[in-house]
């Protein structure tokens, strides 16, 4: 009965990612992560990195081949990276797809409520 247990176990433990993708785990999605930002220090998908790319073309990524130089420390403080510039202290939580802006909750409410993609 144990080695039924443990070889279900082992079977999976395959299903489990190493790192997961930082903007899926949000979504509550379990998307495996390809990529690396060393200056957000997140992880990011196939999917996720293109967008992450087209925003922040000059922040440094790492691919699996460079795994043993991934971050394993969550990001805790809000960063100037990801600070609003319009209202100082917030934190940036959307993209604004009409204007390809990052926004605080604040900037969507007052300029970008009209927008259709946020």
């Amino acid at each position: 009965m144990a080695s039924l247990f443990r070889s279900s176990l082992h079977n999976a433990s395959h299903l489990i990612d190493d790192f997961i993708c930082s903007p899926c785990e949000e979504d509550e999605l379990n998307s495996e992560a390809q990529y690396f930002c060393v200056d957000c220090s997140k992880y990011y998908c196939s999917c996720c990195e293109s967008e992450h790319g087209g925003l922040f073309k000059r922040h440094k990524l790492l691919d699996r081949k460079d795994v043993k130089k991934w971050a394993a420390v969550p990001v805790t403080a809000v960063d100037d990276l990801v600070r609003c510039v319009h209202h100082h202290g917030k934190a940036v939580e959307l993209i604004c797809g009409d204007h390809q802006e990052l926004c605080c909750h604040i900037c969507v409410s007052v300029v970008h409520r009209q927008c259709s993609v946020i």
